[in-house]
């Protein structure tokens, strides 16, 4: 349901499994209920859920959602959307397949991973009357100000519409103030999560920052950890509270 390796082995032990295709049922089962992920799904799956006969529960973050009807309500009125974030990312590949499910030209839906991939369509950008963006919601304030400092000179009509989650932008925000009086961050959390990522890319240009899944790795860096004198920690959205609390404890005994 979100990326995080040790919540995804708890659910797996209670029985709930991950899968990328949804498998045939075979009547053996009274009753079986698939879960939608918090980065949400295409409506193509929530049509197969529905065909195969699945008890749905649909667990798409409310925040994702927003992004998806934005995507949806630019297409809707004809503009080149642009979308910015990773496309293999699952939460872009859901807002790409409802922005392209109501648009006209679904060629005019374009996913950006960084200011160097609009480049490479300059000339198509240059030509469009009208262009609209939203934005992952794990994604860094810092990348949607570097795509409006690029765009604003070649487009005739701009609409920006901020969809990173408040979550995530106070987090990093707290995290960077934290940085600021640290010699060492420490970022907890999975390496296949967005926002958990994203929070040590941040931190790194101020301070010398490590990124760990969970106490265990700790072992990798007792030098790093010996010579700070301020160590700051901090996690990802996904990370369950008691990883944190682990590598605090580890932190102490090192």
């Amino acid at each position: 349901m979100i990326h995080n390796s040790q919540v995804i082995n708890e659910l797996n032990e209670l029985g709930i499994k991950t899968v990328d295709n949804l498998p045939e049922r075979d009547g053996s089962d009274k009753s079986a209920v698939c879960i939608i992920r918090s980065h949400g799904a295409s409506f193509e799956v929530f049509e197969d859920i529905k065909n195969k006969g699945y008890e749905l529960v649909d667990l798409t973050c409310p925040d994702v959602k927003k992004v998806q009807d934005r995507a949806i309500e630019l297409s809707k009125e004809d503009y080149f959307v642009i979308i910015l974030g990773k496309e293999e990312h699952p939460e872009v590949v859901a807002i790409t397949a409802y922005a392209r499910k109501y648009a006209k030209n679904k060629d005019r839906i374009f996913v950006a991973k960084s200011v160097e991939a609009l480049k490479e369509i300059e000339p198509v950008l240059k030509k469009e009357s009208k262009i609209g963006i939203v934005i992952q919601t794990t994604q860094r304030i810092e990348y949607l100000k570097e795509v409006l400092d690029y765009l604003t000179p070649i487009s005739k009509e701009l609409r920006i519409i901020n969809t990173i989650c408040a979550s995530t932008s106070l987090r990093q925000n707290e995290a960077r103030r934290l940085a600021k009086e640290s010699d060492l961050m420490i970022v907890a959390g999975s390496k296949k999560s967005a926002n958990t990522t994203h929070l040590a890319e941040i931190l790194a240009p101020i301070t010398k920052t490590i990124h760990i899944e969970d106490d265990a790795e700790l072992d990798n860096y007792k030098t790093l950890i010996h010579n700070a004198q301020n160590i700051g920690i901090t996690a990802g959205a996904s990370t369950p509270d008691y990883i944190i609390n682990r590598v605090i404890e580890k932190l102490k005994s090192i």
